[in-house]
């Protein structure tokens, strides 16, 4: 028997849609990338493997302060994000370098910050549809 390593545990701030799930869209905070600031595409509109992506932390507490919603201003001094976004999680696994899901790879940086990559060569389109496969695993967790 095959042991699979577990996802990394990763958080983000993002809006949530009327499901409860993260909103898909290309914007900072949501389910997604912007292309030209997140992520760089060739001429032919396939991503390039720079070790860019969408962005995530190892724990919402060391989101950027301008990340984490301002109600949570009692547990983190100094949080000034929207209250419209909210701190979802995947994953169980060490903040490590690892696969992330399908065509996905979590590809860390810092201690406190890591791009979630396409695995290979992909068009942008794909990418999103890699990122948006994602959206029912993620939870809110805000303790």
């Amino acid at each position: 028997m095959c042991m699979q390593t577990p996802r990394p545990k990763a958080y983000r701030a993002m809006k949530k849609d009327g499901d409860g799930m993260p909103m898909v869209d290309r914007t900072a905070s949501g389910l997604g990338v912007r292309p030209g600031t997140d992520i760089n595409t060739d001429a032919a509109g396939n991503v390039v493997l720079d070790e860019n992506g969408m962005s995530v932390a190892p724990a919402w507490r060391v989101l950027e302060l301008h990340r984490i919603p301002k109600r949570l201003g009692t547990i983190v001094l100094g949080a000034r994000g929207s209250n419209n976004t909210y701190c979802f999680t995947v994953g169980t696994g060490p903040f490590l370098r690892n696969s992330f899901a399908q065509g996905l790879e979590l590809i860390p940086d810092t201690a406190i910050h890591a791009a979630v990559a396409p695995i290979a060569t992909v068009p942008l389109a794909q990418y999103e549809f890699d990122l948006m496969a994602t959206r029912p695993d993620w939870v809110i967790d805000e303790t």
